[in-house]
């Protein structure tokens, strides 16, 4: 007896012999209902076989005894039977002729006689007359849901003209730094914020926007994608196709070099900026670019802690530092000690203390060297040499020998006029051996504090681009064409050499100093004589792709070495007016977004509505109304 729980399969033999009692039982309740079954109205056939011909004098079969009536009941069972048996042969045969259709097919030598008669079919004609029709109706779009189909597609073109509006106010409010939201978040109502204010705006002269208003108000729909979580969505989408963009352009250049600094923002927090200087070669003619990338919270200001940051974002980014070339940072510059005239700083706290203290002590110096300016405005030298500097330097795509020519002059250029009427004679006490000391106004101001903003100056340029005096030995040759055209091979050799070892790391090196040799002594020969900068060189060398393939490293490397933080500066400019004190509290990811769209405003106006609308609808499926 088996376990409890457990269920006795039967054997193999008692199935076989289960299965053939239920077919035996099954064939012998064949047709035995048909007895039951009346008589047809229409003649059977062996009526007619019997019958001869005249219908008066057939009899009924109520009229026959009851004898003749059993047997010709039997008689029409028979018959009927014999009827059920042809419709089954009949019916056998359709299924046949179906299978050996189907069949017919893995018969290889009969496929084509097979197809032949089926194109020849009369199924085969209808369904192609049929095929036909409805396909020359998709085209003319006159199918049985045509209307139908009309006001689903003024439905669609409704709702694309309304995302369009939508991207097109949120781009022209991100790249002017304005505000998206207000105190309500309700459309039609006061202080609603800077984009449904907009919107509002539109309304009145737009039809589109008009109709989408009313419908809003009417209740007619319920998504009217204008809330702060489509905002930023978009903001979201537009700022990551131009990220798109940008690691598109410096992976196809492959050498980069970062530049940054550091400046607190209005909520006290230190703010990093990371920008990517480049070449641009997919560009014609080609461009040296500086992208922004991000601004990032910095906790740890040690040259480690930085570096660990650098490195955790260049990961992020999917780019090799390995194809770093050059640097461009103002985070660990010595500050010169003394008492000067600095502005009110908005996002540099710790110089209020400095600018205050220049006034409160040196009030009546700054009163007459500002009368003196005042009556100067005549000459502008001393304004526009400085000014004329810094705009050069501010360049992207300056040269490094050309800003070292411009600092080395700025010096000579900047001197001070003062006019030969004296004024009041300052007498002081004599303090031991001094005799008396008799100075000017403007002598005070001259010494006091124009040769010491002079020396200022001086020092901090010189702390900044002392670096540029090593690139100049090792990349001088490059600057200058007339040097390099003019260089003997002995000069040339050494240089190139020279320009191998720089760009050596470990084993490898970007270039072969001997192959540059020689590229360089053709190159110089055929130039033409219009080609005078480094930029215009490689505009050269890439009509004549892979010719020089050294030179062609080397300018690129040449140009992607940063000259000054101008960019990171300008970054700066844009923090203060994005996060500002009625948005102190904007998130890192948020302030990033709203940056880089307002920073790279050019990259901006070049993205397409068609791929942000189609990213848009593929983010969920309630929005397929907005495919193109």
């Amino acid at each position: 007896m088996p376990p409890l729980g457990i269920k006795k399969e039967p054997h193999g033999c008692d199935k076989r012999k289960l299965q053939k009692r239920r077919e035996e039982l099954v064939r012998s309740q064949a047709n035995s209902l048909l007895r039951y079954m009346k008589k047809p109205e229409n003649p059977t056939i062996s009526e007619v076989i019997n019958s001869d011909g005249n219908n008066n004098q057939q009899e009924r079969v109520d009229e026959v005894d009851p004898e003749n009536k059993v047997d010709n009941l039997d008689e029409v069972v028979q018959v009927d039977e014999n009827e059920f048996e042809n419709k089954q042969q009949e019916q056998a045969e359709v299924v046949f002729e179906k299978k050996k259709t189907t069949s017919v097919h893995n018969d290889w030598r009969n496929l084509s006689k097979r197809l032949e008669e089926h194109e020849g079919s009369h199924d085969h004609i209808i369904c192609m007359t049929r095929w036909t029709e409805l396909e020359s109706r998709l085209q003319n779009k006159t199918t049985i849901d045509k209307y139908v189909q009309q006001e689903i597609n003024k439905e669609k073109i409704h709702w694309g003209e309304v995302l369009v509006r939508i991207i097109a106010l949120v781009k022209t409010l991100a790249k002017n730094n304005l505000a998206f939201r207000g105190e309500n978040k309700k459309i039609g109502e006061d202080r609603n914020g800077n984009f449904l204010s907009f919107i509002e705006m539109i309304a009145d002269f737009d039809v589109v926007m008009r109709e989408h208003i009313r419908k809003i108000g009417a209740g007619e729909i319920y998504s009217h994608y204008l809330s702060p979580k489509i905002q930023n969505e978009l903001i979201s989408m537009l700022a990551q196709e131009i990220r798109l963009m940008i690691m598109k352009t410096i992976r196809a250049s492959k050498y980069f070099s970062i530049i940054l600094d550091c400046t607190p923002d209005i909520s006290h927090k230190e703010q990093m900026t990371i920008l990517i200087r480049c070449v641009d070669i997919s560009s014609t003619p080609i461009k040296v670019e500086e992208f922004f990338l991000k601004f990032l919270e910095v906790n740890d200001k040690t040259g480690e802690g930085l570096f660990s940051t650098i490195q955790e974002v260049l990961i992020d980014m999917e780019l090799e530092i390995d194809d770093v070339r050059g640097h461009g940072w103002d985070i660990f510059k010595e500050m010169v000690k003394g008492l000067t005239l600095k502005s009110l700083s908005q996002t540099r706290w710790e110089s209020h203390l400095e600018s205050v203290k220049a006034i409160r002590f040196q009030t009546p110096e700054i009163r007459d060297a500002l009368l003196y300016l005042a009556e100067k405005t005549d000459d502008p030298k001393t304004r526009t040499v400085v000014n004329r500097v810094s705009k050069t330097l501010q360049a992207d795509d300056i040269d490094i020998d050309v800003a070292i020519l411009e600092l080395k002059g700025l010096a000579m250029d900047i001197e001070a006029e003062f006019p030969v009427k004296k004024k009041k004679i300052i007498r002081r006490k004599k303090h031991f051996d001094h005799g008396n000391m008799e100075l000017s106004t403007e002598e005070d101001f001259r010494i006091n504090y124009f040769l010491t903003l002079i020396d200022q100056a001086l020092i901090s340029l010189e702390s900044r681009f002392e670096q540029f005096q090593r690139y100049e030995q090792t990349f001088g040759f490059l600057f200058d064409l007339q040097k390099l055209t003019s260089a003997n091979d002995e000069n040339l050799m050494a240089s190139c050499v020279n320009l191998e070892s720089s760009l050596k790391h470990g084993e490898h090196s970007d270039i072969d100093g001997a192959d540059l040799f020689v590229e360089l002594k053709v190159l110089r020969e055929l130039l033409p004589n219009e080609v005078t900068k480094p930029i215009e060189v490689l505009d050269f060398l890439k009509r004549v792709e892979g010719c020089y393939p050294n030179t062609w490293i080397s300018f690129r490397i040449l140009l992607t070495i940063p000259v000054s933080v101008a960019s990171a500066e300008r970054s700066f400019s844009k923090l203060k007016l994005i996060k500002n004190y009625l948005r102190s509290t904007m998130s890192q990811d948020r302030l990033n977004r709203l940056a880089i769209l307002s920073i790279e405003r050019a990259m901006l106006e070049k993205i397409d509505y068609a791929t942000v609308m189609d990213d848009f609808a593929e983010k969920n499926a309630s929005r397929i109304i907005f495919t193109q």
